[in-house]
């Protein structure tokens, strides 16, 4: 792919084919504004995608060394990869959200709370069985952090702030961290996995600072919400194609989440009362195969449903009993 410009400013796509979660790529892009460059992403570890990336530096006769930052849109493996290493040769600034950093610097604290948290909530949730596997592999993590955290210091972004001509938002919903990046002057929005051209992201269950859950479903309806006041032109998302429909990718995903939503609610109505129950009537052998995506939608419209009044949560046995209280009429 070709670099895109516009007078002093380009956006040079780093696009690397794979099929990691069915999403077909892979992206980062890196940003010129004048000679201010910042690579946002870093893609994913591997010496594959590290030969791509620094083949695709030198098609774009850009030097590590003109790089002026690198800002991370959110923690998640597939957007960090590189950092390590480009930071090892060349001692670049680093940059995220302050809900990142703890997650990206895999900090003792964070991983011991994020290990009790995810713990005691598949267990509220009836479905322990299911989370042997997630559960095991963060347990790796918490032993092995050296492994998978980022090394240099990262820098704190805060939403609404300007650098390197690009404007911060905060973005949450694909996660607690998420933020997308905006040049109001071109309208291209660096989304990370905000939205990608067919629309939403996984929505995953997280905790706040205090090791309470976030609903990361109302979230992303706020951060739609929030997207809308913006003049977005073009999307340069973290997966998938660059889209330039935004505010269509945006209806369609508020719809999906109704759709949803009325889904879980009406399965609810007819006798399936319990997370576990609703996972294997709505998914069925996808459910078990999935569970980690899933059962984050189960969690995330199931607290919606109950901030909005449809349903009452309370503990029966030791994990969450869902009772409807009014049915979503048809429109």
């Amino acid at each position: 792919m070709n670099a895109i410009k516009t007078g002093n400013k380009a956006v040079y796509p780093i696009i690397f084919p794979s099929d990691y979660s069915g999403l077909g790529s892979i992206n980062c892009y890196v940003y010129q504004n004048g000679e201010d460059y910042t690579l946002i992403d870093a893609g994913i570890e591997g010496g594959e995608f590290e030969q791509f990336f620094y083949q695709k530096l030198k098609e774009y006769k850009i030097e590590i060394n003109q790089i002026t930052r690198i800002i991370l849109t959110h923690f998640h493996n597939d957007h960090i990869g590189v950092v390590n290493q480009v930071t090892n040769e060349y001692p670049v600034p680093v940059y995220a959200s302050e809900i990142a950093i703890p997650r990206l610097k895999c900090e003792d604290d964070y991983l011991m709370k994020k290990l009790n948290f995810y713990y005691r909530l598949y267990e509220q949730y009836g479905v322990p069985e299911f989370a042997r596997e997630r559960m095991a592999k963060m347990e790796h993590t918490f032993h092995n952090k050296e492994n998978v955290m980022i090394y240099p210091p990262i820098l704190q972004l805060e939403d609404g702030q300007e650098i390197g001509g690009l404007h911060v938002v905060a973005a949450p919903g694909h996660s607690p961290d998420s933020i997308c990046l905006f040049d109001a002057e071109t309208g291209w929005l660096f989304a990370g996995d905000f939205l990608l051209a067919t629309g939403m992201t996984n929505a995953l269950i997280d905790h706040d600072d205090s090791g309470n859950i976030t609903n990361p479903i109302s979230q992303y309806i706020d951060s739609i919400d929030k997207m809308k006041t913006y003049n977005v032109r073009t999307v340069f998302a973290g997966h998938k194609e660059i889209y330039e429909n935004l505010n269509d990718v945006m209806e369609k995903s508020l719809s999906k989440i109704e759709y949803k939503l009325q889904k879980v609610v009406s399965k609810i109505s007819e006798g399936h009362h319990t997370a576990k129950q609703l996972g294997e009537v709505i998914y069925g052998v996808r459910f078990a195969k999935y569970f980690t995506f899933l059962i984050s939608d189960i969690i995330g419209l199931t607290l919606l449903a109950e901030q909005r009044g449809l349903i009452i949560r309370e503990i029966r046995g030791g994990e969450w009993y869902f009772t409807v209280t009014k049915l979503i009429e048809n429109k």
